[in-house]
């Protein structure tokens, strides 16, 4: 390790050969490592050494071992891979235990029960990840191989130690990068309203250790509630720990700190529970992204670490919320990329807060740069897969471009276009996570097409094939007694939507639908759900369908492409905060009765839970639900309904007493395209979803009940002239 300690840099060690083997040759090297700064991932570990399973790798985010033991003998986790690899600090090595290079993907990984659906064994599961793994490891320089009867390959290092930069001193900083992240967000807390920050780095650079410095600064200079925000508490727990490390120090930045506001009880130690630190009156504390959004809270300054991983209508909703906002995101991380989130949430900043600013740490903090185990972590996990340059494609058109169905054996054997695919899901999705690259690999029900012009890839579908369940699980899945794993819309429709038979046809589900930045909005989207509806078609399967946080935007497109709403979540996703929607397009006979039925019962139960527990469902999304239902545009109104409507839209009749015949025209309305959208979602808000008059009178921004009824008068009597 002294080679490695010299350059400040890390290395991957594998150890590939006969399980007993591997175990001998680790255990031979132990002894010259200290075990009080290692971990062990996995089973089978010494005694002296602490072990975790795999799946505990993001607890030990922010803390430090010279080096990590990864026993891929217990499964080959990719996520814990990519998570614990940043805990190995500077001149520390990861020791990598596994079957023969050659053998590997041929052999039966634990890890394949998360990938195989039922019926299929986990045996049917194929090697490719690990085919291409084991390829990269052999011929890469960033590692180096001890193998079984064979002569070891050690990594390439330089021969002369690199001058060491001399260590940057600071009260909390470790870098420069992250002192000035850290002035940065205090100009966010003092400075002009409505200028938000956002931070991004790759894994390592103390960002979320900058919002936690920063956030107990701020309490000390006079900030009285932080609220930090995140995909789940767990996530956000560096800021929480360098928060309390930083409230506990005798000393306070001086460049960012006015002295005379520091007072005796300055350095009381703070209080510290689950998700929040009180320090005297003042406090940081977590909030859900799902809860800030059904209920916006006053702060004084927001703090959203790795907004990656969350959807960018509901960063927007933040963003419109809080006038004082930070939000860091990690580039290239494990447990999603920041780059979609770069691309698709700049737009929403540049229109709502046109003076925001943006800072990027560069410098790693317990490592140097050029370090050979973050090269070969990003390699390996296809962390920095992206498609090909904008520029490439500015002259492409959808009608030109070849139709693939990509055969995945060939695929890992062309990384080039295997990262152009792979880089155009990443920047599709906020949560992409390196095992979605295996799922996909591996996946037995996988299917992967795309648009393809002379090698550049301009749009991919990622599908998987679901339904033609036996019928002698029919009963019991609808009845509850009974799920296999994997056929989300069959087995939702069986027991959800009470159609025992769905799980009987067979069906696509579309996972991912992902389009080149540089020909978005130019039809591409629509060009590959055409022919992917084609491609099905022709082999004979009863549907399409897909599954997704729902938001107007997203809704729309689907709906514009021939897709119907089926059912939708009772609640709000945690990390999301959008209600999951389930949409199908019919293709065959049976298909299309499966679709018709299933969207009389979904509008059924939907207007049944609008006032209950989809009471909190943004009333725009309500609207477009309804948008083209058959049953209620060709709804009948009698005379004496339009007389009530009347009465009410004209007169002062109460509108209790008219309900019934507004609550007609309403719907009538909902599957009428041409109808006022703003008469439409304040009538929503009172007739469907039944919220009070207060609420009411808050939605439409007017004094109270009376002007709310006023409002509502004004509405009916809008839809009426439309409509009558």
């Amino acid at each position: 390790m002294s080679r490695l300690t010299q350059n400040n840099h890390r290395e991957l060690v594998v150890i590939s050969g006969e399980q007993n083997w591997c175990m001998e040759t680790i255990n031979s090297l132990l002894p010259a490592l200290s075990n009080d700064l290692g971990l062990w991932l996995g089973d089978d570990a010494p005694d002296a050494i602490h072990s975790i399973p795999a799946g505990k790798a993001t607890q030990w985010l922010g803390r430090e071992r010279q080096f990590v033991v990864f026993n891929a003998w217990s499964g080959f986790d990719v996520d814990a891979f990519g998570a614990i690899s940043g805990v190995i600090e500077g001149g520390g090595v990861m020791l990598l235990l596994t079957p023969e290079l050659d053998q590997w993907s041929l052999l039966e990984d634990p890890e394949h029960r998360r990938i195989t659906i039922y019926p299929e064994a986990e045996n049917r599961v194929t090697g490719r990840y690990i085919r291409r793994l084991a390829q990269l490891f052999e011929r890469s320089e960033c590692c180096s191989l001890i193998r079984q009867n064979k002569d070891p390959v050690w990594q390439i290092l330089p021969d002369k130690a690199k001058e060491q930069a001399t260590p940057y001193v600071n009260d909390c900083c470790r870098t420069e990068d992250q002192d000035v992240s850290v002035e940065a967000i205090h100009k966010v807390a003092t400075g002009h309203r409505r200028r938000p920050l956002v931070l991004t780095a790759d894994r390592g650079r103390g960002k979320s250790a900058a919002l936690g410095i920063a956030a107990a600064q701020c309490l000390k200079h006079g900030l009285s509630r932080i609220v930090v925000t995140g995909p789940s508490l767990a996530a956000t727990g560096q800021v929480f720990q360098h928060a309390e490390l930083t409230l506990n120090k005798n000393t306070i930045n001086k460049n960012t700190i006015n002295k005379n506001t520091i007072n005796k009880n300055t350095m009381d130690s703070p209080v510290v529970s689950r998700g929040r630190l009180v320090w005297q009156d003042k406090s940081i504390e977590f909030l859900a992204p799902d809860e800030l959004v059904a209920n916006p809270v006053e702060c004084d300054l927001m703090l959203v670490d790795e907004a990656a991983a969350l959807p960018v209508p509901l960063l927007e909703s933040l963003l419109r919320s809080q006038s004082r906002i930070v939000f860091s995101s990690t580039i290239h991380g494990y447990e999603g990329t920041g780059r979609g989130f770069a691309i698709r949430f700049r737009n929403k900043l540049e229109a709502i807060a046109p003076q925001w600013r943006a800072l990027h740490l560069n410098q790693a903090i317990r490592w140097a740069e050029n370090d050979p185990l973050e090269q070969l972590v990003f390699s390996s996990l296809l962390l920095n897969a992206s498609p090909v340059e904008d520029q490439a494609m500015q002259n492409t058109t959808a009608d030109q471009c070849e139709w693939v169905h990509f055969d995945r054996n060939q695929l890992i054997e062309n990384e080039s276009m295997l990262t152009q695919v792979f880089g155009l899901l990443v920047q599709a999705h906020y949560r992409t996570r390196p095992f979605d690259l295996r799922h996909f690999l591996d996946g037995p029900n996988i299917e992967v097409y795309g648009l393809v012009d002379q090698g550049r890839l301009a749009g991919t579908i990622l599908a998987a094939r679901e339904g033609a369940i036996e019928p002698s699980l029919q009963e019991p899945i609808w009845l509850g007694q009974r799920r296999v794993r994997g056929h989300l819309i069959p087995q939702s429709l069986s027991n959800h939507a009470g159609i025992p038979e769905a799980i009987s046809l067979k069906g696509l589900r579309i996972l991912r639908v992902a389009v080149h930045p540089a020909v978005r909005r130019k039809g591409f989207g629509t060009e590959l759900l055409s022919r992917l509806s084609k491609d099905a078609l022709d082999k004979g399967l009863d549907y399409l369908g897909t599954s997704f946080g729902a938001t107007v935007d997203l809704l729309s497109f689907w709906q514009n492409n021939d897709f119907l709403p089926v059912r939708t979540g009772l609640l709000r996703e945690a990390a999301s905060g959008c209600y999951s929607l389930m949409m199908l397009q019919p293709l065959s006979e049976q298909g299309s009765a499966l679709v018709a039925e299933a969207r009389s019962r979904f509008y059924d139960n939907f207007l049944l839970q609008l006032p209950e527990c989809l009471s909190g469902m943004d009333n725009d999304l309500v609207c477009c639900l309804f948008s083209g239902s058959e049953d209620y545009h060709s709804i009948d109104l009698t005379e004496r309904d339009w007389q009530d409507i009347h009465s009410f839209s004209h007169g002062q009749r109460l509108f209790e007493s008219c309900l019934p015949a507004i609550r007609k025209l309403l719907l009538k309305g909902l599957a009428d395209q041409k109808s006022c959208s703003q008469a439409l979602s304040g009538l929503v808000v009172k007739v469907l979803q039944q919220h009070s008059w207060s609420s009411l009178a808050q939605f439409e921004n007017v004094a109270g009940k009376k002007q709310a009824v006023i409002r509502l008068r004004e509405y009916v009597g809008q839809l009426k002239a439309v409509l009558k």
